[in-house]
């Protein structure tokens, strides 16, 4: 998710675990593969032995996608240009994000903590897939 051009080249990396669908968000200084590669060592740290594989678009910040694969032991795979729905659940979550912070949100000035509330908000939210459990309950039920 992007900062208003003219504001901030700031930027939220986010993720989502497909199974349950938990929402994680990281803030980037900018959209380089090396920001995009710092984001996802964070990431990793705290979700990494559950990490398979990851579906990303054709950004320019996934130019240096090798160096993932073979740091983390993951596959890294690429939607179709302009095929924004072979990411559903991603898109869908981000909707969700902009509830929070609006198209013009200048992401630099966007703190940790109001990041880690909105993801909280949105991940306590029964989901009508997992039966009205909450993302956060069945990660927790996969993890044990």
């Amino acid at each position: 998710m992007l900062s208003s051009r003219s504001e901030s080249r700031s930027c939220l990396v986010t993720f989502v675990e497909r199974k349950t669908r938990l929402l994680w968000a990281i803030k980037a200084p900018n959209r380089t593969a090396k920001a995009l590669n710092t984001a996802f060592g964070k990431f990793m740290g705290a979700f990494g032995p559950q990490v398979k594989s990851i579906t990303v678009d054709h950004g320019k910040e996934f130019a240096n996608y090798q160096a993932l694969e073979q740091d983390y032991q993951i596959k890294v795979y690429f939607c179709h240009p302009y095929s924004p729905w072979e990411r559903g659940s991603n898109e869908y979550f981000n909707r969700r994000l902009r509830w929070f912070f609006p198209k013009k949100t200048n992401f630099s000035q966007v703190t940790t903590d109001e990041i880690l509330a909105a993801l909280e908000l949105i991940n306590q939210r029964p989901l009508k897939i997992h039966h009205q459990q909450t993302a956060i309950e069945r990660f927790r039920a996969c993890s044990d």
